[in-house]
């Protein structure tokens, strides 16, 4: 009996450019995804937008750092659990759309409790607000295992490095002009001066167009309803990520045969802990970053207490971020290119010291030379925070081994839940030691990253790699 051959060049050719089609569109729509989440990101910051909120809320610092604390903490405690109910399931999307709409939900939440409670009851509406958005950090915590298991299933080790690094630079030129935007909404007419003043009024009147002519209201808007309106806008930027996330065609490739008892499954972190070397130094790494990061929620309440800036100047703070994020981005996809992402990590961590470093020096300095030398600070946080993203999230795809993914990104996420709490530590320790003392301290813990960064290596498992 003769055969047939089917698999001649030209059907192997027009296989390989239909596969290359396909992955250029998981490509496109995974970016378009990316850039509208740190768009949401931007609105409902936690560095700066929900710290601001929370201080002229309840005046609490304590709240404060709590409030840096809850995405963190939400993020990071489901992901073991979540790894376990996703190995050995070759589709995930459904669990990205569940987390995603519980987390879009919550926000949604939040606006209603602002418009109903707003700031005569604060205690009541800060209570809301934090016990809300703790459910959605932690409905995010649930969509984030399957989401990095599809972003490695469809991208090869060098193109995701390039993935998390036009997703930080594209969200980043959209961050600038969201910055604007931010300072139109929390600021008033007076405040827009200097050479972009003409760009901020220009956002304050199409904020003006819906307050006026599409609500009906007949005065400008005040605090909390400033800050609704940004979370608003960040409920449209999440739907449209997940929209577009949904439309990605989910690879297939070998999972585990069957899900592993969840004490057999537990067991499997320390052990991947014990053998691989590399895993032990990233997580320790994330624990000196997590550290150095305690001081972050209280760079604007610092400002705001000691500099006297306005809310304005918030998004000022974020345009800052937003550029000098773009413009690191231009150089972290060249060093991932051409040096490997373990430089990245190492360059990164040199910058991490420098935030908390100049918030601690800008009381050395003139008055006058105050406020813009304090735009240093989140200079630094934005070339930090866009190469420890980049770094952080490429290095710990490329050394996982394929079949065990979800357990080394579960784990190592999960084992860092407490580190969650370093702004609430921070909460508490600058009523001890004021600003000088924690700033101090993120300064030493940053150093302590740096030492870390150097003994990691450049190691990259293969597509069908295994431990």
């Amino acid at each position: 009996m003769r055969t047939t051959v089917t698999d001649t060049p030209e059907s192997e050719i027009q296989n390989k450019e239909e596969r290359r089609r396909e992955r250029d569109r998981n490509f496109r729509l995974a970016m378009l995804q990316g850039v509208f989440m740190r768009m949401s990101f931007t609105l409902i910051d936690a560095a700066t937008i929900l710290p601001a909120f929370v201080h002229t809320l309840t005046q609490s610092k304590i709240l404060v750092g709590l409030t840096g604390s809850l995405q963190p903490a939400g993020w990071m405690w489901p992901q073991l659990l979540m790894s376990n109910l996703l190995e050995h399931r070759p589709r995930k999307m459904k669990f990205y759309a569940l987390g995603m709409s519980v987390r879009i939900s919550m926000w949604l939440v939040i606006c209603l409790a602002v418009i109903l409670i707003g700031a005569r009851r604060p205690v009541t509406l800060a209570v809301c607000f934090l016990l809300f958005y703790f459910i959605a950090a932690s409905a995010m915590g649930v969509s984030t295992i399957p989401y990095m298991d599809i972003i490695s299933k469809a991208f090869s080790p060098r193109r995701r490095t390039q993935f998390f690094s036009l997703r930080q630079l594209y969200g980043g030129l959209c961050g600038i002009l969201l910055g604007f935007f931010i300072r139109a909404v929390l600021g008033k007419e007076s405040e827009f001066t200097g050479p972009f003043g003409g760009v901020t009024r220009f956002f304050k009147s199409i904020v003006n167009f819906f307050v006026f002519s599409v609500f009906g209201l007949d005065t400008e808007l005040s605090f909390p309803y400033t800050y609704c309106t940004l979370f608003a806008c960040a409920i449209v930027t999440f739907s449209l990520s997940v929209i577009f996330f949904l439309r990605i065609r989910e690879p297939v490739v070998p999972v585990q045969a069957s899900r592993q008892p969840i004490r057999q499954h537990l067991k499997r972190g320390p052990y991947f802990l014990r053998i691989d070397a590399n895993y032990r130094r990233l997580l320790l790494l994330r624990i000196c970053h997590h550290s150095a990061g305690m001081s972050v929620p209280f760079f604007v309440p610092f400002a705001m207490q000691n500099l006297g800036i306005s809310e304005a100047t918030i998004g000022s703070f974020l345009i800052t971020m937003a550029l000098t994020g773009v413009v690191s981005n231009i150089w972290w996809a060249h060093v991932g290119k051409h040096y490997g992402v373990r430089w990245v990590l190492i360059m990164t961590a040199a910058i991490l010291a420098l935030p908390p470093l100049f918030a601690l020096l800008v009381r050395f300095l003139p008055l006058s030379w105050q406020t813009p030398f304090y735009y240093l600070v989140f200079s630094a946080e934005g070339a930090a925070v866009s190469g420890m993203w980049v770094g952080f999230m490429a290095y710990l795809l490329n050394i996982a081994p394929p079949l065990s993914r979800p357990t080394y990104l579960g784990f190592m996420n999960t084992i860092l839940f407490p580190m969650s709490f370093a702004p609430l530590l921070g909460g508490v320790l600058v009523n001890i030691v004021d600003f000088g003392g924690l700033f101090l301290m993120s300064v030493a813990c940053g150093v302590l990253a740096l030492m870390v960064t150097k003994r990691l290596d450049e190691d990259v498992y293969e597509e069908d790699g295994s431990i």
